[in-house]
């Protein structure tokens, strides 16, 4: 299967991520900035490219959109390109910060309209994994080591990736929100089991009635539409290999019943599994 295949292929629609999919066409520059209480910007207007910034120490005031933004250590900020915003270091407390400009290819006009919708300011939750990258950025591009570009790119994805999971995934003012994360990756981890209600409320030391509500709160769908969801993406990734039958791919995320897999299948994509055995 070529690439213009791949383009064209249907993807399961239960998640929205997708929605977000672009390549880093070009880097303007990869910098760290010392505190300096007289550090100010005032409607700055970056035509070329997107700007990700990352406070790392002390505090900022920022006004974009006719928001005033008060930015601390450990927050991640992106404005899009040709975004007015102007910013000033908190004289009492002024700002450490690392920013990098780029340019994104969008895959289609739906993708760079998600991206433009993005919050200007989110507060991620491993700031330390944050800050590492954004260190090992600045490092690579000051040295221009051989093949410094190609991990710049990775390194600027990574970033965008922990701004739109801040953005949209589960909301962490959802109630038990951290016991609720390792169940999701349990159940991404176990794709063949089929976990039950009480295993799984019983892991998250919940009752099996609020671990239903929350559940749903913190991805958007039941228990059993979530892991068949994860099971027929997995499906689909081995059919694409071509290493697999409709049978074994069934299998082999836990479906003995082919024709319900199938149905199921098809229920989820639009498109039966032979549709992409076959591609």
């Amino acid at each position: 299967m070529d690439t213009s295949d791949a383009a064209r292929l249907p993807t399961a629609s239960l998640q929205t991520d997708d929605r977000f999919d672009a390549s880093i066409r070009d880097i303007g520059f990869a910098v760290h900035r010392e505190p300096n209480r007289d550090w100010a910007i005032h409607d700055l207007v970056n035509r070329r490219y997107h700007i990700l910034a990352y406070a790392a120490a002390g505090r900022a005031q920022y006004a974009c959109g006719g928001r005033s933004l008060d930015v601390h250590k450990g927050h991640l900020l992106f404005f899009f390109k040709g975004e007015p915003h102007s910013g000033q270091s908190d004289p009492s407390a002024p700002w450490a910060f690392f920013s990098t400009t780029f340019d994104l290819q969008f895959a289609d006009p739906q993708a760079e309209a998600a991206f433009q919708s993005l919050p200007i300011q989110v507060a991620p939750r491993n700031t330390g994994e944050v800050q590492a990258l954004f260190t090992d950025l600045e490092r690579l591009w000051v040295g221009r080591e051989p093949g410094f570009l190609l991990r710049c790119r990775s390194i600027i994805l990574q970033l965008l990736h922990v701004h739109v999971r801040c953005s949209c995934g589960a909301a962490p003012s959802v109630p038990h929100a951290r016991k609720l994360a390792p169940i999701v990756a349990l159940l991404q981890a176990n794709l063949a089991r089929t976990v039950s209600i009480e295993e799984l409320a019983e892991e998250a030391e919940l009752s099996p009635s609020r671990f239903r509500v929350l559940f749903k709160q913190y991805t958007g769908h039941s228990v059993v539409r979530y892991q068949n969801w994860l099971r027929v993406n997995r499906a689909k990734d081995l059919l694409l290999s071509g290493e697999y039958s409709v049978t074994e791919a069934a299998k082999e995320v836990g479906f003995l019943d082919v024709y319900y897999f199938s149905r199921l299948f098809k229920k989820l994509t639009g498109f039966s599994p032979s549709y992409y055995r076959n591609q």
